[in-house]
């Protein structure tokens, strides 16, 4: 048998037999819906599902597996959805931490869709983890000291210091958003 995508295999084995996919899906025992899902390709059988389309169309669950396994998983190009991402970022002005949980809501629901997603998403989350940690963390040291009354730093001081971290954060994220709109992909956001 040809290496086909399992969905054109599934396809050609059920016309070669002669079988509709009504017939198909009631002799494996599936719902028709899922057998119509598995040949246009938006779904992809395993388990129970493929072993019983294989015994239902008299191949071993090896043959059909194998294809499974060697079918490519087509993801989309989408560089706005990237650029979004990194910008999603800026939200630490209106939000605390919003530079971290936005982009991450953003890399749970789309890395294993858009082509890119996973490796920027990753590294945009360490990056603001890294830099809030050093912010908030400078912060809270020059802070916690004053409810002992013991100040090693003037409290005022720390405004200008942290006005100064939030513009650099800012001008490092639209930075790297110019070079993700250039395409440089393997230089955004490296720590």
């Amino acid at each position: 048998m040809s290496k086909l995508a399992i969905s054109e295999q599934i396809r050609s084995l059920r016309k070669s037999k002669g079988l509709s996919q009504e017939a198909l899906a009631e002799i494996a025992g599936i719902n028709l819906r899922t057998l119509q899902r598995i040949e246009t390709g938006s779904a992809i059988p395993r388990g129970e599902t493929l072993r019983l389309l294989a015994r239902a169309l008299d191949v071993s669950l090896q043959e059909l597996s194998v294809s499974v396994d060697e079918s490519p998983v087509v993801m989309d190009e989408d560089p706005g959805f990237l650029k979004l991402m990194n910008l999603s970022a800026l939200t630490m002005w209106f939000v605390p931490f919003g530079n971290i949980l936005v982009p991450l809501a953003f890399w749970i629901l789309k890395r294993n869709r858009i082509n890119g997603v996973a490796e920027l998403g990753k590294r945009i989350i360490n990056t603001q983890i890294i830099w809030s940690v050093f912010t908030y963390g400078s912060a809270a040291l020059i802070i916690f000291p004053l409810f002992f009354d013991q100040t090693f730093i003037d409290p005022f001081f720390m405004m200008p210091v942290m006005l100064l971290f939030f513009v650099a954060n800012s001008i490092y994220i639209i930075v790297t958003t110019r070079k993700i709109a250039r395409g440089e992909r393997q230089e955004f956001a490296r720590v």
